[in-house]
């Protein structure tokens, strides 16, 4: 019996993708004996579940034990200047939990590197503890504007829980929430402020319905919380606004149809001491000339796949492509099981998406990559894959990484950026290996732009960011043994970022 062709074994793959979530990890998928193995092991995994509960059960009521003998007077006293503790975990399976659908978050939660311990184990009732109150005199805690989801209150009422009074200090920190993975993130309010950054999260497992609890270090540690909120002095929101306001610009926005918008920098900051800008290099989008080389790609096969390789980035595959479906489209992947390995991603339809690489001999014997060098590096990369028309990028941002630096660019059409088409590079910094380029490379003339429509003058958005910009006044963070400094954001509890319709004067938040 003859093995089927490459396409229907892509026609198979679309199927499966449709009943189940496929793996999330291309480099995980390598190999069909692979597969077998992970089917195998799944079988050993099932007949072995059982005595995993158990020893979970069991596990959890140690450290229960140790939970509830947290205020007991032979607890030894930590000196929480000098020691570090892993993050306070707690868990607990509800009787008859129903594990809430996860919605999709644009946001992923901070790292965090320090978490002090903070349990408490007061009974509370499961209803959910109602909002405080703001201060009428207090507007640096203005009214969320959306509605909890869901999975949301579901995790105030576990907070609430195991914190009892305390849980109303942490107010839902959709910035930092990943609602697709279960994560909800709070932040902490310390004297009718919040800081910045999450300082608890809920975990909510999606199978099993499992909450865990983890609480990070806040103010109390350096002891500004036993501080009243020295407020004398701050600017009022009006100035703020109109700092913040400097930063709105001209851009196309929307993915399926982009529309000219006028956007604010979002992660730039008021200091409410002062009424400087903090960060404002990262407002400055600087502008590159290019020249694309590409044409819109089709690859229907992983032959195909191989030469473009080949061609464009002199990278040369042996053996057949393994070939998994994800969320995104297809992906093709080779692994010489030595650490070398190569990923072309591309659309149901064939269209390239971008390519990543990981090889072991690329961080040997090889200077340091300057920033600048990795830049020209990312742009030569891009240069191949990108279409004719697009003859000038902007870019948008830079991260780097103790191993890679991260450029993020968008096309420009007529000068204007659109933001909701961008590109990513990443270089390695030892190396100058370029080791990821994402992006949607096809051609932009579909988007098409009337010159003889009016827009918003940049002076007419800034009046309208004026009066309806959703500022909030927050601590940031800050480093270690440094003074928190008090600064005007825009609020990230919106489901977009804040923005003007240039043509119409429409307020998106």
């Amino acid at each position: 019996m003859s093995l089927p062709d490459e396409n229907h074994v892509i026609e198979l793959l679309k199927q499966v993708r449709q009943e189940s979530t496929p793996p999330r990890q291309v480099w995980k998928q390598m190999g069909k004996e692979r597969l077998i193995r992970e089917a195998y092991r799944m079988q050993q995994t099932a007949k072995i579940k059982r005595v995993v509960t158990g020893a979970g059960s069991l596990a959890a009521a140690v450290f229960m034990g140790v939970w509830l003998s947290y205020h007991s007077p032979l607890k030894p006293t930590v000196d929480l200047q000098k020691t570090i503790s892993p993050p306070a975990v707690i868990t607990a399976t509800p009787p008859n939990a129903i594990p809430s659908l996860p919605v999709e978050s644009k946001a992923k939660p901070e790292e965090k590197q320090e978490a002090a311990v903070i349990t408490r184990d007061d009974p509370q009732p499961q209803t959910l503890a109602p909002e405080t109150a703001p201060n009428p005199i207090d507007r640096s805690h203005p009214t969320p504007t959306r509605e909890k989801s869901p999975l949301e209150v579901q995790a105030e009422a576990y907070l609430q829980k195991k914190l009892g009074e305390q849980s109303k200090q942490f107010e839902v920190d959709h910035a930092h929430s990943n609602l697709a993975q279960g994560e909800v993130a709070f932040r902490k309010i310390i004297n009718g402020i919040p800081l910045q950054e999450n300082s608890a999260m809920v975990r909510i497992s999606p199978k099993t319905g499992e909450m865990t609890l983890l609480l990070y270090p806040d103010l109390e540690v350096s002891g500004v919380a036993s501080q009243p909120a020295n407020r004398e002095g701050t600017i009022d929101k009006v100035k703020a606004a109109q700092q913040l306001g400097s930063t709105l610009r001209l851009v196309y926005a929307g993915k399926k149809q982009p529309g000219l918008q006028y956007v604010v920098a979002s992660d730039v900051y008021v200091n409410a001491k002062t009424g400087k800008l903090i960060g404002q290099e990262k407002a400055e989008k600087k502008s590159v000339a290019v020249s694309g080389q590409g044409k819109p790609l089709v690859l229907k096969s992983s032959d195909e796949v191989a030469e473009l390789l080949e061609r464009k980035l002199d990278i040369k595959v042996e053996q057949k492509a393994f070939i998994g479906v994800n969320p995104h489209g297809i992906s093709y992947s080779w692994n010489d099981g030595q650490g070398n390995g190569v990923s072309v991603e591309t659309t149901d339809d064939g269209a390239f998406l971008g390519f990543s690489q990981m090889t072991a001999d690329g961080r040997k014997n090889h200077r340091e990559t300057t920033y600048e060098q990795a830049k020209a590096l990312a742009i030569a990369h891009l240069e191949k894959f990108l279409p004719t028309d697009v003859r000038e990028l902007s870019l948008e941002a830079s991260q780097e990484s103790p191993s890679t630096i991260q450029f993020t660019f968008a096309p420009k059409v007529n000068g204007i950026p659109v933001i909701d088409h961008s590109y990513k590079v990443s270089v390695e910094q030892a190396s100058g290996l370029v080791t990821e380029l994402t992006g949607n490379f096809s051609d932009l003339s579909w988007l098409h732009t009337d010159q003889t429509a009016k827009t918003l003058s940049k002076e007419e958005a800034l009046d309208q960011f004026v009066q309806h910009a959703p500022l909030e006044l927050v601590y940031l963070p800050a480093e270690k043994g440094a003074e928190r400094v008090l600064a005007y954001q825009i609020r990230r509890d919106s489901e977009q970022p804040w923005a003007i319709e240039a043509t119409t004067g429409k307020v998106i938040n």
